[in-house]
């Protein structure tokens, strides 16, 4: 079996990961690593090629493809300068910083007949499929809300990610991720995007945000994070007319989908004195008429991400089609762009009008 000869630019935290997962898989051998600083080159296998500037791997005539995984503001020129080599390439998340530096990264890998594609492998993490293959299989009915929360307790950001300077931040960091998984969770129109950031213990880059996204179906999603959120919020929060949905965290564990019984067809008769106080409407307690069923059977590991990898071998070798596409990874950096001019100025901007300018 031919093995795909992949190059990696940037071998800190990213780059030593992609070699464990995409170098792992047999058809795939890593024969060069690329990194500026030597004690991160020292980290490289024996059998790969060590380069401390890029565009030296890329004169590498083994090299059939290449992750990048540099520091934020550093992805373009080295894309760019991936694509002109005739580099198959793989930009690790976020691909850019803004739209206009994407579409010269494209630009590039469409003139040169290049695949070009974004680590967004977190679209296979088992809470998203999970919630994915309810949504499929319409067991909570008509959907009306979507909440996809992440809460940390440390706070700070770490290394270059505290400066904004080199792309730091948490919208860059997993807030692409969780814009991802929505917009391919809900293919739909986006009206109107409403958001409010902060950097509530960082310095300079945001550190909390909260997106809500009002598709063309009334349907509203709304994406949270922070670093220094204290108490715990379930993963995924999923409402329809015919259940709810809770993923209580990443490596889904634990969670149900919760069930009603008839009494949504009438309230009660008369009106009933709680702790709450006099009320109709709330006076049934969902213990009482609230069945559980298990959460949709996922096989994958909550972090086995080699089917991402697995699709892109098939790609270069030209017998599967790409899943994370080029414009779909446009879409979310349009939505990411949305998010900070509405909470710059504090309050919803339209966004369909957006997508082809």
């Amino acid at each position: 079996m031919k093995k795909l000869k992949l190059g990696i630019i940037g071998y800190g935290f990213m780059g030593q990961w992609h070699n464990n997962h995409a170098g792992t898989l047999e058809e795939v051998e890593v024969v060069a690593i690329c990194d500026t600083d030597p004690a991160q080159l020292n980290k490289a296998p024996d059998t790969a090629s060590r380069y401390s500037d890029h565009k030296e791997l890329l004169k590498d005539e083994r090299v059939e493809w290449v992750v990048i995984c540099v520091p934020n503001h550093l992805h373009c020129q080295i894309a760019i300068d991936a694509a002109n080599a005739k580099k198959h390439l793989i930009v690790e998340k976020p691909c850019a910083l803004n739209v206009e530096e994407f579409d010269r990264m494209y630009a590039a890998a469409k003139e040169n007949g290049v695949m070009f594609t974004v680590d967004q492998n977190r679209r296979w993490d088992r809470d998203y499929s999970m919630v994915k293959k309810a949504w499929e299989e319409k067991r909570l009915g008509n959907i009306f809300m979507v909440k996809s929360s992440l809460y940390g307790v440390f706070g700070k950001m770490h290394d270059w990610h505290e400066y904004k300077e080199y792309g730091g931040g948490m919208l860059y960091d997993w807030g692409v991720h969780l814009i991802d998984q929505m917009l391919d969770l809900i293919p739909e129109k986006i009206l109107q995007v409403c958001a409010d950031m902060k950097c509530a213990v960082n310095k300079e880059v945001d550190d909390y945000f909260r997106i809500l996204l009002y598709f063309e179906s009334g349907l509203t999603a709304e994406i949270e994070l922070g670093t220094f959120l204290l108490g715990k919020m379930p993963r995924f929060y999923v409402a329809g007319d015919q259940g709810t949905m809770v993923v209580e965290e990443i490596k889904a564990e634990n969670g149900a989908i919760y069930r009603a019984g008839e009494f949504r067809e009438a309230l009660p008769e008369t009106v009933k004195n709680l702790d709450a106080g006099p009320t109709r409407t709330f006076s049934t307690k969902a213990e009482d008429v609230v069945y559980t069923e298990e959460l949709p059977v996922i096989q994958r590991r909550h972090n086995d991400w080699n089917d991402y990898f697995r699709n892109i071998v098939g790609v270069i070798n030209g017998k599967e089609e790409l899943i994370v596409k080029p414009e779909q990874v446009r879409r979310v950096l349009q939505v990411m762009e949305a998010a900070r001019e509405s909470a710059a100025i504090r309050r919803s901007v339209s966004f369909e009008q957006r997508r082809n300018s």
